[in-house]
C-alpha cells in the first residue's frame, strides 16, 4: 500500500479560496504552518505543511484558488477518502445515490481525484493515491488534522449509510457509559490499518443552533495546544469564532471561521491510531 493511511479513511483535506494570499496569511500564522505552490501548471495549488524547508515539510492539508469561472465562492473546507480504485469507487458512489462534481481525474503521476455529493448534499472526495508524497503528512498533533466530523440536520446513523457502504466503515452508537453528547451522534470507524486493527477517525452528529440553516458538511479538526488560546488568535488575524470554546466528550473544542469564510474545528489533540 503507497499510503499508511488506512482504505476509507480520510487522506486529505483542503479549501477553496477567493483570497489566496490572505487565507495563506490566516492559516500560516494561527497555526504556524509553511506553504510550498505548485505552479501555474497545477492552477496554484499550495499544500500547506508542518515544518519550514522542503526537506522536514509534512503535508496537513492545501488551499487551491477558486477556478476563473466562480472566483467570489466562499471558502470551504473538504476532505477526501482513501480508496484503492477512484473510477470503481466513484461509480459505485453513483449507483448509491451520490452526485458526481468531478469525474475521476489524475493528478500528475501522484493521485487520482474525484469530486463528489452525498445523496444528503454534502460534498466529499475520492482519492487514489499513485506516490508515497502524497497525503497526509503529519496528523494526530498539533497543527494537524486529528478528527473529522459530518454534521447534518438529521439522525446521523442515516446520513452514514451511504458512507458505510461505500467505504467499509463501522457506525457505532455510543456506548451507555461514555459520556453523553449535546445531539445524536455516531462514532465512525475504518478498517484495515496496517496494525491489522480497526480505527476511529471522526464522528457524525445532528446539527444544533445556527448549523441547523447549513448544508450537511464535513468539518475538519485541527489539533492545537490551547483552544482558547488559538480561538482569540484567529479574531486577532481577522477570523472569527462560530462556536465558543467548550468541552466536549472528546475533548476542548471550537469552531473558528476563517476570514473568506471557511468553517472549521480546534480541538485539543486526539490522535488517530
Amino acid at each position: 500500500m503507497l499510503s499508511k493511511t488506512p482504505l476509507g479513511a480520510p487522506i486529505w483535506a483542503d479549501a477553496n479560496t477567493p483570497d489566496l494570499a490572505r487565507d495563506l496569511d490566516f492559516y500560516m500564522r494561527l497555526f504556524k504552518w509553511s506553504s510550498f505552490g505548485t505552479g501555474e501548471e497545477f492552477g496554484d495549488y499550495t499544500e500547506l505543511c508542518l515544518g519550514s524547508t522542503v526537506s522536514v515539510a509534512r503535508a496537513v492539508g492545501g488551499l487551491a484558488p477558486n477556478p476563473p469561472g466562480n472566483p467570489d465562492a466562499v471558502s470551504a473546507w473538504g476532505v477526501a477518502f482513501h480508496v484503492a480504485d477512484c473510477f470503481r469507487a466513484a461509480a459505485d458512489a453513483e449507483k448509491l445515490g451520490a452526485q458526481i462534481i468531478s469525474h475521476p481525474v489524475r493528478v500528475g503521476d501522484d493521485l487520482v481525484y474525484a469530486a463528489l455529493k452525498d445523496p444528503d448534499g454534502g460534498a466529499f472526495g475520492l482519492f487514489e493515491p499513485m506516490s508515497e508524497r502524497v497525503g497526509f503528512m503529519a496528523h494526530g498533533e498539533p497543527g494537524s488534522a486529528v478528527w473529522f466530523e459530518y454534521v447534518y440536520d438529521g439522525a446521523p446513523v442515516e446520513a452514514m449509510q451511504f458512507y458505510s457502504e461505500l467505504l467499509n466503515w463501522s457506525v457505532k452508537t455510543p456506548e451507555d457509559d461514555e459520556p453523553s453528547h449535546d445531539a445524536p451522534y455516531v462514532g465512525l470507524w475504518t478498517h484495515g490499518h496496517l496494525t491489522g486493527g480497526s480505527v476511529e477517525f471522526g464522528g457524525a452528529r445532528m446539527a444544533i443552533g445556527p448549523e441547523v440553516r447549513m448544508k450537511p458538511h464535513w468539518l475538519v479538526c485541527f489539533g492545537t495546544d490551547s483552544v482558547d488560546l488559538t480561538a482569540a488568535k484567529a479574531v486577532d488575524l481577522g477570523g472569527r469564532v462560530a462556536v465558543a470554546p467548550v468541552d466536549d466528550p472528546g475533548g476542548r473544542m471550537a469552531v473558528l471561521v476563517s476570514p473568506t469564510g471557511a468553517h472549521f474545528t480546534i480541538m485539543s489533540s486526539k490522535p488517530m491510531d
